[in-house]
């Protein structure tokens, strides 16, 4: 149970108490974790939000604002969590809609519109220079791994892979526009 005020929690988790931040999160994660799951109808992903919330707030811990109390603060983490894998599902859904566009004409003509469309996506793919960039892409959404597991593999941090995926679908996009 937190008998402290919120400010105090925080200035001891921007401080670096271990035991402060295991009472918090002892406290909040099952509230968390209902959250989640009341949005993403789904234990398992509700569970890595939640981690994933907990694991920014220990590693952003120097840069906590202690005026914002931490319920509040909690709880719009579930929310812009949720908005940003609603964003990437609905990216990914585009993507793939995209790429594996079916024509209502002859099949050797599906066949031929979907190798041009391929070849199109190869070229606005390579046409991202920077090569750690292009492999985040790449393992993200060809190889289908989670931010984590291309952040263990490119030995980098998540939020670094979210921001060069983030780079990479800016640069397809615009090379696709011009196609398209």
């Amino acid at each position: 149970m937190l008998h402290k005020k919120d400010e105090e929690l925080l200035e001891e988790i921007r401080q670096g108490n271990q035991a402060t931040f295991a009472e918090v999160y002892n406290h909040y994660q099952p509230l968390l974790l209902m959250e989640a799951y009341y949005k993403i109808r789904s234990y398992p992903e509700a569970e890595d939000m939640v981690q994933e919330i907990f694991t920014s707030l220990w590693n952003r811990r120097t840069e906590l604002s202690t005026s914002i109390p931490l319920k509040h603060y909690l709880y719009k983490a579930v929310h812009l969590q949720y908005a940003y894998k609603c964003r990437k599902s609905e990216v990914a859904r585009k993507f793939i809609q995209h790429t594996l566009y079916v024509s209502r004409d002859v099949a050797t003509n599906t066949l031929l519109e979907n190798k041009e469309i391929l070849r199109q996506i190869k070229t606005a793919v390579s046409a991202v220079s920077a090569p750690a960039t292009r492999r985040a892409f790449e393992l993200l959404y060809i190889e289908d791994k989670s931010h984590k597991e291309v952040a263990a593999e490119m030995n980098i941090q998540p939020q670094v892979v979210k921001n060069q995926v983030s780079r990479a679908l800016k640069i397809i996009r615009s090379q696709l526009n011009k196609v398209m």
